[in-house]
């Protein structure tokens, strides 16, 4: 009999008013249908909520699709789902950077190739206090060519960006992007993901023209 799979949550919990990035709009929750409400509607034998949540894209844990970068690049909706689910992963332990640029010497010996490779930084300790938005770890964009020629199939960060934000040039979204390759920022508990043996879940809604979108992201072991 084989053992059940364990889960490892890897994603935000999205909750009204929660800021995500400097400048962006934060998610408002409106109730349409209560309780009370719904009772009376369905004369006393059922009860229902129902409400709607108002976002931006990039709010708590995401994925960007290339048409966030490149203006004809593939939207949510034309992501291969074996881009985005049941992925091999490897993690990355970058904590011990010299510097925020996280460069290719921290993926020497990676083997990177159809994986999803989640790089460990622990930038997420500062969720939702303003040290978060302070000057972030970052992938180089040395790093994302060689993330790119040892056939990367999706990158993740648990930063506020995977670019350094003072970079207006924006050279990870642009290298990992321009080359169909999604990109999840904003993650979170890579500590209790192994090193490799995982598989990975991060599936956006497929939205036709969509760019980015939140996934509630976990790892299968």
């Amino acid at each position: 009999m084989s053992a059940k799979p364990r889960f490892v949550e890897v994603s935000h919990v999205v909750e009204a008013g929660m800021k995500t990035y400097p400048g962006l709009p934060e998610p408002e929750r409106h109730v349409l249908l209560d309780y009370d409400d719904s009772r009376e509607k369905y004369d006393g034998r059922a009860e229902f909520l129902i409400a709607s949540l108002h976002l931006c894209g990039n709010t708590g844990t995401y994925v960007d699709s290339p048409i966030h970068r490149h203006r004809n690049g593939m939207d949510l909706s034309e992501l291969p789902l074996d881009r985005l689910a049941a992925l091999e992963t490897v993690v990355v332990d970058a904590t011990g950077s010299p510097g925020r640029g996280i460069g290719p010497e921290a993926f020497r010996g990676v083997d990177a190739r159809d994986r999803a490779v989640l790089v460990r930084t622990e930038w997420s300790r500062h969720w939702r206090t303003e040290r978060y938005f302070d000057p972030n770890p970052f992938l180089t964009g040395d790093a994302c060519d060689r993330l790119l020629d040892a056939g990367v199939r999706f990158v993740g960060i648990d930063s506020l960006n995977i670019d350094d934000v003072g970079d207006l040039a924006r050279p990870a979204h642009t290298k990992l992007l321009g080359a169909g390759v999604p990109v999840c920022e904003h993650l979170t508990n890579l500590a209790a993901v192994p090193p490799q043996g995982g598989r990975l879940h991060a599936v956006p809604i497929a939205w036709k023209g969509g760019a980015t979108f939140p996934v509630r992201a976990y790892v299968m072991l």
